[in-house]
């Protein structure tokens, strides 16, 4: 009886729910699953079909798991939102003045309110650079 096309056919599915999950974590299955078609596919015993999808799937997400998480996130994960600005360089357009809790900066063409880690006033028109976020305060020094 010719069951390989199951497999091939559940791990192309396992492999395509992927997309709608995070964490490169179903997609292992799916292609153990597809390793495990070939002693399927010669007719080999349900011990070695079990133990090559074992097997398989151990390699693939003690090994290349890591790689790929590593490649696509990066080491310090995605910076997203506003946590992508960090580093960003801006403008201040109102004088930040930590004793008045005062000042704005633009940054990327928005505008923010702005603080300083060090407690020193930055006049208009000064170049800063975001060190930080506060809520929904940059914290800034200037460059």
């Amino acid at each position: 009886m010719n069951l390989w096309w199951v497999f091939v056919t559940v791990g192309i599915l396992l492999m395509a729910m992927e997309i709608i999950t995070p964490g490169f974590i179903i997609m292992w299955f799916g292609i153990a699953t597809i390793v495990a078609a070939i002693p399927v596919y010669f007719g080999a015993s349900t011990s070695v079909v079990l133990i090559t999808f074992a097997i398989t799937l151990l390699i693939l997400t003690v090994f290349v798991r890591r790689i790929f998480t590593n490649r696509f996130a990066g080491k310090g994960g995605i910076r997203t939102n506003a946590s992508s600005l960090i580093g960003e360089k801006g403008v201040v357009i109102e004088s930040i003045d930590p004793l008045k809790a005062t000042g704005k900066v633009r940054v990327r063409k928005e505008v923010w309110s702005a603080g300083t880690k060090s407690g020193k006033p930055i006049g208009v028109d000064q170049i800063v650079v975001v060190q930080a976020i506060e809520g929904v305060k940059l914290l800034v020094e200037k460059e």
